[in-house]
């Protein structure tokens, strides 16, 4: 039986809030990557979006190895502070730095040479310094409370932060660079990401294993010959992480086609700003209710309700792709549903990490939320790139000053039946999620094995 101290306290406001920051930290790297760096590197830089592609699908086969790597070291790590707060804390500069350099690719180099340094800085970025920010925020609630309703509102605040930062960065983004530029823009953003990320670390503690004393963390090493097993057998750590490769697919295919849907299809590029307040504000409003329907109804019927929500939302743009009102009024209702995604896969993710103990008796914090981080990044890459890949085989040229009617439709493919797929796929995911019902007696028993 796993021994330790255990903290029973309820999280404070503090700690909710500034886990939240450190969250919204991390999704300025998302939504810049999901949002405007195939833009950047094919309108700006000038590679083809065929090989941006490419690039995002082979970072994304590094990440597999980068992210098991990550969280194994994050179970390993024995330090006062506990496993993940180390992390977060020399995660930071490191962010900062990879987003300057991701951004920044040089105009002298000649086409091969931009191609090879934006796969080195992207992978820098993606595979070291995201991985490391990734795994230990996500790690890091599970280890600061067992109780559900607490992680639940710590998640619901995080995408109420997340949706803040979404709607400034891709609401403003493009007026941003056209005023400073693209090296301004990634120094400020690269910054408040570090900054956002220290006031996580400063903030939050590692409740679990605690000295009610001393206040430093007692950590028993797992095994990784008894940590990866013990995953591998676990049904819910690959359901959580189809969970987020689907919403990250959706999120970054569909925004990183925002910018071309508005310039060819709509063509306003100002629709940008409406576009994003109509997915982010009814994400801020409903993750405001989230705990208390997750409270009534349980993780999975919710998730349900909303891939339904995201579902509707793409099949109404599809109505009439080239109308403004669709565009808002199906972004709207997708919104609704996508909050709740994020905000209860976050929740679910630790209850994975519960359940794996509770199980299987090993409890290994880091090694399971590599499966929400390697889920985000295949989902951010992936989505993006087969959106790019579309947009490609519809013969989209990113130095032509109109596009081809084939390119057009690709790009409405790309941004709204893709999403279609995608959200179908999110559904029958949400309806084999049916963990809310080890809930009660997890707890139950866990809470009993930590304060034995």
């Amino acid at each position: 039986m796993r021994k330790g101290i255990f903290m029973n306290t309820k999280v404070s406001v503090k700690e909710k809030i500034c886990y939240g920051i450190g969250s919204g930290g991390g999704n300025i790297i998302t939504q810049i990557l999901g949002t405007f760096l195939t833009a950047y590197y094919t309108d700006s830089v000038g590679i083809a979006a065929a090989a941006v592609g490419t690039m995002m699908l082979v970072a994304r086969l590094l990440d597999g190895i980068s992210d098991v790597l990550m969280g194994g070291i994050v179970d390993k790590t024995r330090t006062k502070w506990g496993k993940a707060r180390p992390w977060i804390l020399i995660s930071a500069p490191v962010i900062c730095i990879g987003l300057i350099l991701t951004f920044n690719v040089p105009e002298s180099l000649s086409s091969s040479a931009k191609l090879i340094y934006a796969y080195i800085t992207y992978v820098f970025l993606n595979c070291i310094a995201f991985t490391a920010y990734m795994i230990s925020h996500t790690a890091l609630l599970s280890r600061v409370t067992l109780d559900v309703n607490d992680r639940q509102s710590m998640t619901s605040i995080n995408q109420i932060v997340n949706n803040v930062v979404q709607l400034i960065v891709t609401g403003f983004t493009i007026k941003f660079v056209t005023a400073v530029g693209w090296r301004s823009v990634s120094i400020v953003y690269g910054l408040i990401t570090a900054l956002m990320l220290l006031i996580c670390f400063w903030g939050v503690k590692e409740h679990l294993d605690m000295d009610a004393e001393t206040e430093e963390v007692k950590i028993e090493s797992v095994p990784l010959k008894e940590a990866v097993p013990a995953i591998l057998k676990n049904k819910y750590f690959y359901l959580v992480a189809a969970l987020f490769i689907l919403a990250l697919s959706i999120a970054s295919g569909n925004g990183s086609m925002t910018v071309y849907y508005c310039g060819n299809i709509l063509k306003d590029m100002d629709m940008m700003t409406p576009l994003s307040m109509a997915l982010t504000l009814p994400v801020i409003i409903g993750n405001c209710f989230v705990p208390a329907i997750v409270k009534k109804i349980g993780h999975q019927k919710t998730l349900i309700l909303s891939s339904i929500l995201m579902l509707a939302g793409f099949l109404i743009v599809a109505i009439n792709p080239h109308s403004g009102t669709f565009a808002i009024v199906g972004t709207v209702v997708r919104g609704f549903g996508n909050g709740a995604i994020f905000a209860c896969g976050f929740a679910l993710s630790a209850q994975v990490v519960d359940y794996g103990e509770w199980k299987f008796n090993v409890r290994s914090e880091g090694l399971v939320n590599s499966c929400v981080s390697f889920g985000q990044k295949v989902g951010l890459g992936l989505g993006a790139a087969i959106a790019s890949w579309i947009i490609a085989a519809g013969g989209y040229v990113g130095t032509a000053k109109v596009q081809t009617a084939s390119a057009n439709s690709a790009i409405i493919f790309a941004y709204v039946w893709f999403g279609v797929i995608l959200a179908a796929l999110l559904l029958i995911v949400s309806l084999l999620l049916n963990i809310d019902k080890y809930e009660g007696q997890i707890k139950k028993d866990l809470e009993k094995r930590h304060t034995a």
